[in-house]
C-alpha cells in the first residue's frame, strides 16, 4: 500500500479520519487560528503553506472538501466525492474495516518478458490492494479484492494471463509463519515501536516543560510541535504501509492500536 503522498492525498486523508486528525477542521482562511493549526499539523514540513491554501481553494472548487457553518464558526469538511476519492485511491483503508471470512484469495499470473511494463502494472495494482507475494507470480491476500481485480484485470485484458483463486484454508505449513514472512511483520511492528517511544518521549517532554511553565515560550512550543510533525509524518508513512491484516492474523499484542493512541497524545499536544 506504501506511495507517494500528494497534498491533496494528506488534506482528505486527515479530514476521513484515517490520519487522526478531525474529521472536521477549522476553517484554514482565517476564522480560527488554531483549527489553521491543528490541520497544518498533518502537512509535512515539505510542503509550504500558502501552496496548501491554494489546494484547499481547488479541493473546494472540485467538491472534494466543503464548508460548513455552525453558529461563528466555518469548518472543513469531507464530502461524498472526497470519501469516494479516498476509498478508491487507498482501498485498504475501507477492507481493514471489514471483518474476515476466513477465505484467502490467491492471484497467479503469467505475463512474458516482452510485456513488461504490463507485468509491472499488475504488481503495483496488487501491493495497492495490500497483496503479498508468496513467490514473483503468486500473490496472495485474507482480504476480499475480487471485484477490483476482476475489474483491472478486464480493463487491461489479462483474462488469459491471470487466475484469482479463493480458498477457505491453508492445508499445511504454518498460517502465522506464513504471514509474517510475507507482509514482513516484524518489520512493521519495529517501526510502530519506535514510534510509541518517540510520542512518550515528547509527550515527557511536554509535561516536564508544562511543569516548568516552559511551554509557553514560544522557542520551546515549537521545538514540541515541529518535532510531534515528524513523529506523524512517520506515522502516516508507517500506516499506508500496513497491509491491515484480519485481527485473527496477527500477534494479539499487535502495537498499531497502541501507536494510533500515542499519536493521539501527541496531536492534542499540538493544538493546546
Amino acid at each position: 500500500m506504501r506511495k507517494l503522498l500528494k497534498p491533496s492525498d494528506v488534506l482528505l486523508l486527515g479530514l476521513s479520519g484515517a490520519l487522526d486528525v478531525f474529521e472536521e477542521v477549522r476553517d484554514p482562511f482565517g476564522v480560527m487560528a488554531e483549527g489553521c493549526k491543528s490541520l497544518y499539523g498533518w502537512v509535512p514540513a515539505r510542503y509550504r503553506r500558502h501552496n496548501f491554501s491554494r489546494l484547499l481553494s481547488r479541493q473546494l472548487q472540485t467538491g472534494d472538501i466543503e464548508k460548513v457553518v455552525k453558529g461563528d464558526e466555518v469548518y472543513l469538511r469531507l464530502t461524498s466525492t472526497g470519501s469516494e476519492k479516498i476509498t478508491r485511491d487507498f482501498p485498504m483503508l475501507s477492507l481493514a474495516k471489514k471483518p474476515w471470512d476466513g477465505r484467502w484469495r490467491i492471484v497467479i499470473f503469467d505475463i512474458a518478458e516482452v510485456d513488461k511494463n504490463t507485468r509491472e502494472l499488475l504488481r503495483d495494482k496488487l501491493r495497492q490492494l495490500g497483496l503479498g507475494m508468496l513467490q514473483e507470480s503468486v500473490w496472495i491476500t485474507p482480504h476480499d479484492v475480487s471485484v477490483d481485480l476482476r475489474e483491472f484485470l478486464e480493463s487491461r485484458e489479462l483474462g488469459e494471463a491471470a487466475f484469482v483463486l479463493e480458498v477457505s484454508s491453508i492445508l499445511a505449513g504454518d498460517q502465522e509463519l506464513l504471514v509474517k514472512k510475507i507482509w514482513n511483520l516484524d518489520a512493521l511492528e519495529e517501526a510502530y515501536r519506535e514510534i510509541i517511544e518517540e510520542a512518550r518521549k515528547l509527550k515527557d517532554m511536554y509535561m516536564v516543560s508544562s511543569g516548568r511553565n516552559l511551554q509557553y515560550t514560544e522557542g520551546k512550543k515549537t521545538e514540541l510541535i515541529e518535532e510531534g510533525r515528524k513523529i506523524r509524518q512517520r506515522y502516516e508513512e508507517v500506516l499506508l504501509s500496513d497491509p491491515c491484516l484480519p485481527k485473527e492474523l496477527l500477534p494479539a499484542d499487535w502495537l498499531a492500536g497502541e501507536a494510533r493512541r500515542a499519536v493521539r497524545d501527541i496531536q492534542k499536544i499540538m493544538v493546546k
